[in-house]
């Protein structure tokens, strides 16, 4: 529960911050809030990731007070608000190095569309240096251990992440990321920008958007930035809602919106019956057939002698046995080749017995025997749905072959 409860609190706070965006951009009355809060609230991308603990539920909250912090620096001017800007954002590149980007396109938009003249001011390099001074610990392990962000980012371009996407589904998933029925919402706050004096944020949408495509990222990428452009479009809204069945529309759309975004990303129908919306929630899937995995690894487990271990595919599978082992399963001790998991090493030297989860490496591995196969009680086609259970032989040195069994995605 604790787990659920620290994603909903960030996507609760994100949509605060909605709200207090909506008062930044020139909407002043308590209605012009509401709406900033009401259609971020109800974003496709906040309902699927305000209640699993990853780095997108705080990210998003992280990004989008960033630039709640910039357009109020932009606006006070002086030392102050761009130190505070400074910290948060230091912080926030320990979330996710996304948002070094965001504020890169941030950047580049008000050279293009001003104001410059802030940037001539002191603030600007305050806030760059405390940022980099509190992200200098990161930036120095990154580069000590081969920028593996980089290669990160590299794999999942390559279509690694059950999540990766085409280039072109990036501007597509867009509409997914908000839902159909919140995008014209969006795209009003976009116009609404590029009049406004804010036009720079607007820009900024569109240079993520871009390198986002360029680089292969995912849709949701570029969300950081929409509580901000919904919050644009709370001020035309309003005005265009001056009659009651404009504000019918209005507010039937974002209740459809809400409805049809949790209906699509949240886990409210029975396991067995999920599998359709798979198609558009892959996390879904994820969240299913823990148990049964753990229960296939410990029958395959009896017979092994008490010098083998577990390698899996992945780092959920590896951390699932863990959890399980620390909890008193009598389990061999868990490793994995996947992602930081790698990190705390191979198999001692004595381990020549293997129990390969949802793995075949036979450039690795001799004389393996397949012992079962992964699934789930709800029939879900997730990742580790037909995965095989094997027991191999290690080819003796692990130090030798563990590189050869590292890998990102």
């Amino acid at each position: 529960m604790g787990l659920r409860l620290l994603p909903a609190l960030a996507a609760a706070l994100l949509v605060l911050v909605a709200a207090r965006t909506a008062r930044e951009l020139g909407g002043p009355r308590p209605v012009h809030a509401f709406l900033a809060a009401a259609a971020t609230a109800t974003a496709a991308v906040l309902l699927a990731t305000g209640h699993l603990f990853s780095t997108t539920a705080f990210d998003l909250l992280a990004t989008s007070v960033l630039v709640l912090l910039l357009l109020r620096a932009l606006r006070l001017g002086g030392t102050g608000p761009w130190l505070l800007l400074g910290l948060v954002a230091g912080l926030a590149l320990h979330v996710k190095l996304l948002a070094a980007v965001v504020l890169a396109c941030c950047a580049a938009a008000l050279l293009l569309c001003g104001p410059r003249a802030a940037l001539r001011t002191p603030g600007p390099r305050v806030a760059a240096a405390t940022a980099a001074a509190l992200a200098l610990p990161l930036v120095v392990w990154q580069a000590t251990h081969g920028w593996p962000q980089a290669r990160m980012a590299r794999a999942i371009a390559a279509g690694s992440s059950g999540t990766s996407v085409q280039r072109w589904e990036v501007l597509t998933g867009q509409a997914l990321m908000l839902g159909p029925l919140l995008l014209p919402v969006f795209v009003v706050g976009l116009l609404a920008l590029w009049r406004s004096p804010q036009r720079w944020l607007a820009v900024a949408y569109a240079l993520l958007l871009v390198q986002t495509i360029a680089t292969g990222g995912k849709p949701y990428c570029t969300m950081g930035l929409a509580p901000a452009v919904l919050a644009a479009a709370a001020a035309p809204l309003v005005r265009w809602s001056s009659r009651r069945l404009r504000r019918g529309v209005l507010a039937g759309a974002v209740v459809l919106n809400l409805v049809g975004g949790a209906l699509a990303t949240l886990p409210w129908l029975p396991a067995h019956r999920a599998g359709p919306l798979l198609e558009v929630n892959h996390d879904l899937g994820e969240q299913v057939g823990w148990p049964e995995l753990v229960d296939a690894v410990l029958s395959a487990a009896v017979d092994l002698p008490g010098t083998a271990v577990v390698v899996t595919a992945n780092h959920g599978e590896a951390g699932a046995l863990a959890r399980a082992r620390r909890r008193g399963a009598d389990l061999p001790p868990v490793h994995s080749g996947h992602n930081a998991f790698a990190d705390w090493g191979p198999p001692p030297a004595s381990a020549t017995t293997v129990l390969l989860v949802g793995l075949q490496r036979p450039d690795v591995f001799t004389g393996c025997r397949l012992l079962a196969r992964l699934g789930n009680d709800a029939g879900l086609a997730n990742d580790e749905a037909g995965q095989p259970v094997s027991v191999c032989t290690a080819g003796g040195d692990w130090h030798r072959d563990w590189p050869r069994l590292r890998h990102l995605g």
